[in-house]
């Protein structure tokens, strides 16, 4: 297995010139392993070369992978929606964290006959809020699988 700072060089070897390619040659001086993968990539060059040499490519053929490639690519668009559920999402959770806090902390001293009611709309809003993030949660789980 080549070195992982030289594999790149490697392949690009009769491409690099001057400096670079005195430092990838005094490498290869040094290193049997980086030589071995050289080697190989010699041969896989030669082979392909071998087989694929009567081949011919028609002129139009690169300007029409440019162009499906363009238009694949503004097929798949970025979509906000995963970032507006974030928003919501995130959203959704301090607002459940505000209420619990609301719930669980001790209460400003009210009225006695409220008590109860306001600690069951406490409750009721902390459970829709529960309820609200883990749809949000599901949501941006959906969004996520479809991109």
């Amino acid at each position: 297995m080549a070195c992982p700072e030289f594999e790149d060089r490697l392949i690009e070897y009769a491409d690099i010139e001057g400096e670079a390619r005195t430092c990838v040659d005094t490498h290869l001086a040094e290193c049997a392993s980086c030589r071995k993968f050289l080697e190989a990539l010699r041969v896989v060059d030669t082979e392909l070369t071998a087989r694929f040499a009567e081949r011919e490519v028609s002129a139009a053929f690169a300007p029409a992978v440019r162009r499906r490639v363009e238009r694949e690519a503004s097929a798949r668009r970025l979509s906000f929606v995963p970032e507006v559920l974030d928003f919501v999402g995130w959203g959704a959770i301090l607002a459940l964290l505000g209420l619990m806090a609301w719930w669980i902390l001790p209460p400003i001293p009210t009225f006695k006959a409220n008590q109860a009611a306001l600690s069951l709309n406490a409750a009721l809003a902390a459970g829709g809020a529960f309820l609200l993030v883990a749809l949000v949660i599901g949501l941006r789980s959906l969004a996520d699988l479809k991109r």
